[in-house]
This record gives C-alpha cells, sequence and structure tokens, in this order.
C-alpha cells in the first residue's frame, strides 16, 4: 500500500512543483504545462534510473543548439521555449550530480 501511495504521490507532488515554478499554477500557456511535463518525466527518470544523467546533459545541450538555431532563423518565441526547456533539464541534472560533488569535495 505504501509503494502504491508513492507511485501516485510523488509524480503528482513533483508535478504541482514544477507548475507551481514554470508557470505559476496558470493552465493558459501550452509551453509552459508542456516544459512542466517534460521537468516532471526528467526528474521521475533520473530518480528511478540515476545512470540517465548524462543523456539529459546531452539533451539539454541538444535543446540549446536548437535555441541558436531558431533564434538565428528570428523565430524567437520557439528559441525561447528550447531555451528555457534545455536550461530546466540542465539544472535538474545538475541537481543529480551534486551528492558527487559534494562526495569528492569540489564543492
Amino acid at each position: 500500500m505504501k509503494k502504491a501511495i508513492k507511485n501516485v504521490m510523488l509524480p503528482l507532488f513533483i508535478f504541482g512543483f514544477f507548475l507551481l515554478f514554470n508557470s505559476g499554477l496558470k493552465f493558459d500557456d501550452w509551453s509552459s504545462i508542456s516544459q512542466t511535463l517534460v521537468f516532471t518525466v526528467s526528474t521521475l527518470l533520473l530518480l528511478n534510473k540515476p545512470w540517465l544523467k548524462n543523456v539529459f546533459v546531452i539533451l539539454s545541450l541538444v535543446s540549446f543548439i536548437f535555441t541558436g538555431i531558431f533564434f538565428t532563423l528570428e523565430l524567437i518565441l520557439i528559441a525561447e521555449f528550447f531555451g528555457s526547456l534545455g536550461f530546466g533539464i540542465l539544472i535538474i541534472s545538475g541537481i543529480f550530480y551534486l551528492p558527487k560533488l559534494l562526495k569528492y569535495g569540489y564543492i
């Protein structure tokens, strides 16, 4: 029973957390809701499979490349979407590197 509650409540809590800080609990902007979903899925994947940290860092770098491409093509709204998505994924995956950095004394 505890595992079922954990499997239901943890994703809802994480989604609510990112919804609060990413869009301010507003459901009128589809790009922020999709970013919230991506942030929630990436956090849950990193909690369950920590070996995916490098994949998410590379994914954030690819998102930054898309930001540069769309900014060059003067598609500012799409570039802003990919930029904030890449920055969010980079911050989330960076948080999962903190225990290792603290362990080895880099921080």
